[in-house]
């Protein structure tokens, strides 16, 4: 037979056992540290750097992106043209690929393409789509995009929006 604890007991024994390995890895942790007041090792070769208590500034090298125009208007088989602009910062230059993702008419329309990857002065990329035709019935939709740009290890996004009239 099977002995049931209640979930309390269980919670409050998991919570105990946490609270002694957090001190104990706290007191072991601190054992490697001078007591305060006392000089450290000196600096050499291998000596680790001591912190100062002033911030250091450490420069994320990363970009940002700007899609325009960010909505637009057009009727079935007009064609928009949108161009996208990376901007690098604190000397960022990885090559960056492009993919937009659209939908319209709640998930009906659903679109993915890869635009390529543009590297490095990064000039400004173009990206021409032919508005699609709407179904019977309807006289306006509109189409929501995000476009996803990531290199680098950076990730940026730009929502871009086209209304479809007849």
């Amino acid at each position: 037979m099977v002995r049931e604890y209640p979930p309390l007991l269980i919670a409050l024994t998991i919570c105990a056992l946490v609270t002694v390995f957090a001190v104990a890895y706290a007191l072991l942790a601190n054992g490697a540290a001078p007591p305060p007041g006392e000089p450290g090792p000196p600096p050499g070769p291998a000596a680790t750097p001591v912190a100062t208590g002033t911030p250091v500034q450490i420069a994320s090298r990363t970009f940002s992106i700007t899609v325009t125009p960010s909505s637009s208007t057009a009727r079935p088989g007009e064609t928009v043209r949108h161009t996208l602009t990376v901007h690098p910062e604190d000397g960022f230059s990885a090559p960056i690929e492009v993919r937009v993702s659209a939908t319209a008419l709640g998930g009906v329309y659903r679109e993915e393409r890869d635009l390529g990857t543009v590297a490095a002065p990064y000039p400004p990329l173009t990206y021409e789509a032919v508005t699609p035709d709407l179904p019977p019935f309807i006289s306006t939709a509109t189409v929501d995009a995000v476009v996803t740009a990531s290199g680098g290890g950076t990730v940026q996004t730009e929502r871009v929006q086209l209304v479809i009239r007849r």
